[in-house]
């Protein structure tokens, strides 16, 4: 598990080198030495990047998530929001989903860490932001959501 927790933390300051960004400068703090996590942008998403152990369950995982939009007010735009959020992770997002945290619409990717190599991490990351970059000015418009 140990293992698992740093393998994932190299290979992702390593794409967030590779795509340019100095992991010492996204590093966001953490209260705790089971979670590692960096925040990036991505064109108009903001983007962390977390490696969680969890001891309990003995397993580690990479987990990106992103805010999209505030939820509109309008109980009628939430309706129609959430019916479109539902049939687009029902579609397939290609290892992405999006999901509520309070009123907030969020995209997120997780997977355990075993195995985790540098394509699927890079993958993973610039898959999630462009998610979260696409669908902010999206969902604003169709639906008068503000972007997170």
């Amino acid at each position: 598990m140990e293992k698992d927790f740093e393998n994932a933390k190299t290979l992702v300051l390593a794409t967030i080198r590779k795509i340019g960004l100095d992991p010492d400068t996204t590093r966001a703090p953490s209260e705790s030495d089971a979670v590692a996590s960096w925040t990036i942008k991505r064109g108009s998403a903001s983007v962390l990047i977390s490696v969680i152990r969890h001891d309990e369950q003995k397993a580690t995982f990479l987990r990106i998530a992103s805010p999209v939009v505030t939820l509109p007010a309008a109980a009628e735009a939430q309706a129609s929001m959430m019916r479109r959020l539902l049939e687009m992770n029902a579609a397939g997002l290609a290892n992405a989903a999006f999901g509520l945290i309070g009123d907030r619409v969020v995209a997120v990717s997780e997977r355990p860490a075993a195995g985790l190599d540098a394509g699927e991490v890079e993958q993973m990351v610039m898959h999630l932001s462009a998610v979260a970059d696409t669908f902010d000015d999206r969902f604003a418009k169709e639906f008068g959501a503000a972007k997170a």
